[in-house]
């Protein structure tokens, strides 16, 4: 029922015959249509022309009447042309037919915000106009059924709904009364359009009977071979992708999938290439999409020419591609991969502008993966995670070692996904020393997860891996409610430091999330100490800027992480809100046999206190070192000469000052 009725509002696409028919009698009709509508649209301004605002009796119909007028003359101009091919009938028809619902919207709504301008015969000409007016257009739109039952629709619906709701018995009835007359007359156009399309059909079969039976078949072959081009067209679109005209994602899994097939028949072992182009977001960035774009372009045709013969190359979507080599060779598929990585670090000529990019690129062979090519496809994934993180620019293939640590990760996943690491995983916390009070002042939050299977698990194994998978937001959340549950235990002037994640400060709503577990803990936020990294900062400045002034306008603390190891510490710390810096420990090992480290670190915490920053020294181990640091002016310390990790009961009864535990610590 519901398709039949859809149906209806429908231009029919299945008869051209009946389209051209339609077209040439709506040319005759529709001026005629938009001629009563714009007298009567502007007898109806014209009554309301002092109760109504400008804008509704005058502007409006004004712009009504030149889109009106427009469509008018195009159709008069019709009269003049050519008969129309079925194609050209079909779309013009359909255009009708979706002008048809917005001027009638827009007519209906003209017509309703008149209606409370004036008095009861002022209103009674509003409604007068709607219904006498969608009955002339419904008659002009007689040989278009579905724009016919548009108009109907859109001004019955909205006239019967204002009409009838206003509480007036002499508006409800007329509402009904153009409702039922409505009902009646599309019947009675269903009727006549039903006639029109039989006459139309009856004089086509007529037409048909006379063409001979060589004419039909020849046209039978033409269009056969026009399906078949079609098909063949559609079917290569299907496959392409349209920017670089390099093979798409769809078409690489399915070539993909047909030599699993081909393997497991015996076929050759095999071997597959993801490309991850390093540098290609900061051009975008920095450039615009466009140039992105035509980089992008330039770049296919260089991996075209470079696997031509050799492999086939496909565009998986954004900079990703990815290559499948038809050998079980590694040495050929390293070289190619060599000669890919060599090929996109040349530089590119982009609207006169020289980009310079890379890539990073993971292989993985079909002799290594014991399961579906889906598995294969993983492995290689694994392996340019492996290049993008520790051999950016290179190609990186898959081994043994890294199955060894994709078996674990998929150990690690299963954890993440069934939530068993928010059980499993603990805290440790590091204290950190005021040396002029020889005091414990706050304690560093490290986090600790005992697999039950997998054992101790690293947190520089675990951390890479939630962020990979994305979890690591969930993870963070579930860690810094542990941290300020344990917090609530010290004592008040005892503080908590708690390291963030890039993905951390990358969204306004994980931030606004953090503050909110803050919040409910019942801890003071001025107790509390973010710590960000300068690798959590490159990705986006301004955002973190933002959410980092957030944190500290609430009254937490926000450090930065491993001060002095990144390219541009000093920018950051100038153009980032922060109350805290932390050395990173390469400048504490030894400092008391290395000048310059010594001379460094001064620097630092005399940088520091004249910018008003509390400088915290990571990585104390010695008792040489911490004289060195307290000459130097250093006042925040850690480190494991001082204590190591301890678990939160220890860590709960140094807080509360048994100094007995705290010498063992030391």
């Amino acid at each position: 029922m519901i398709v039949s009725i859809l149906a209806l509002l429908r231009v029919r696409s299945d008869d051209p015959t009946l389209a051209i028919a339609q077209q040439a009698a709506l040319s005759k009709q529709i001026p005629l249509m938009y001629f009563i509508l714009l007298v009567n649209t502007w007898g109806v301004a014209a009554t309301h022309l002092h109760a109504a605002p400008p804008l509704l009796t005058i502007t409006f119909p004004l712009l009504m009447t030149l889109v009106c007028g427009v469509r008018m003359f195009y159709w008069w101009n019709r009269n003049d042309r050519l008969k129309p091919d079925a194609a050209k009938a079909i779309a013009e028809l359909r255009r009708t037919n979706r002008i048809s619902w917005v001027l009638a919207a827009l007519f209906a709504l003209w017509g309703i915000s008149l209606a409370p301008y004036g008095d009861s015969f002022m209103q009674s000409h509003v409604a007068f106009y709607m219904g006498i007016t969608v009955i002339g257009c419904i008659f002009c739109l007689t040989h278009l059924l579905s724009a016919a039952m548009a108009v109907t629709l859109v001004v019955n619906i909205t006239f019967i709904a204002y009409f009838g709701l206003t509480g007036n018995e002499i508006f409800i009835a007329m509402a009904i009364d153009v409702g039922l007359v409505s009902v009646a007359m599309l019947l009675v156009l269903w009727v006549q359009y039903r006639d029109f399309t039989h006459l139309i059909t009856s004089r086509r079969e007529l037409e048909l009977k006379k063409n001979v039976l060589e004419e039909r078949e020849v046209q039978l072959i033409i269009e056969q071979k026009q399906t078949q081009a079609l098909s063949d067209e559609n079917k290569r679109l299907a496959n392409i992708d349209s920017l670089t005209n390099l093979s798409n994602r769809r078409f690489f899994f399915s070539k993909l999938n047909e030599a699993e097939i081909r393997l497991q028949k015996g076929g050759a072992d095999f071997h597959i290439g993801l490309i991850d182009l390093d540098g290609f977001k900061p051009v975008n960035d920095l450039y615009g999409h466009k140039v992105g774009d035509d980089l992008l372009i330039e770049l296919a045709a260089r991996l075209a020419q470079v696997c031509r013969g050799r492999a086939l190359v496909a565009r998986l979507g954004g900079d990703e591609f990815a290559i499948l080599m038809e050998t079980s060779d590694s040495a050929v598929a390293t070289e190619l991969a060599d000669d890919i990585g060599h090929a996109c670090r040349q530089p590119f000529t982009i609207s006169d502008t020289v980009v310079e990019i890379g890539a990073s690129i993971g292989i993985s062979s079909s002799e290594l993966c014991v399961e579906a090519s889906r598995g294969l496809y993983e492995q290689a994934d694994y392996a340019l995670y492996h290049a993008k993180r520790n051999a950016r620019g290179c190609a990186v293939a898959f081994s043994h070692e890294h199955y060894v640590s994709l078996s674990r990760l998929t150990v690690i996943e299963r954890a993440f996904r069934d939530a068993s690491i928010d059980r499993d995983i603990s805290l440790d916390f590091q204290p950190i020393y005021d040396l002029h009070c020889n005091e414990v002042v706050a304690f560093e939050a490290l986090a600790r997860w005992r697999h039950p299977d997998l054992g101790f698990i690293s947190p520089a194994e675990f951390i890479p891996a939630a962020e990979r998978l994305g979890y690591i937001n969930h993870l963070s959340r579930v860690l810094l409610g542990k941290a300020l549950k344990e917090t609530t235990t010290w004592p008040d002037h005892i503080g908590l430091s708690f390291n963030l994640s890039a993905r951390d400060i990358a969204s306004n709503d994980q931030a606004l999330r953090i503050m909110s577990i803050i919040a409910e803990s019942g801890v003071r936020p001025d107790r509390i100490d973010l710590e960000i990294t300068e690798t959590a900062l490159l990705s986006d400045l301004e955002r973190a800027q933002a959410i980092a002034q957030g944190f500290i306008s609430a009254g937490m603390g926000v450090s930065l992480d491993d001060f002095g190891t990144g390219f541009s510490s000093l920018t950051h710390l100038h153009s980032m809100p922060l109350t805290n810096i932390k050395i990173d420990r390469s400048f504490v090992t030894a400092i008391d046999k290395n000048p310059a480290s010594a001379k460094i670190v001064k620097s630092l915490v005399r940088m520091a206190f004249d910018m008003n920053l509390k400088c915290i020294v990571e990585g104390v181990e010695t008792s040489m070192e911490l004289d060195v640091i307290r000459e130097l002016g250093g006042c925040f310390v850690q480190g494991y000469h001082l204590s190591k990790p301890l678990s939160a009961s220890d860590a709960r009864q140094l807080a509360s000052g048994n100094q007995a535990h705290a010498s063992s610590a030391r």
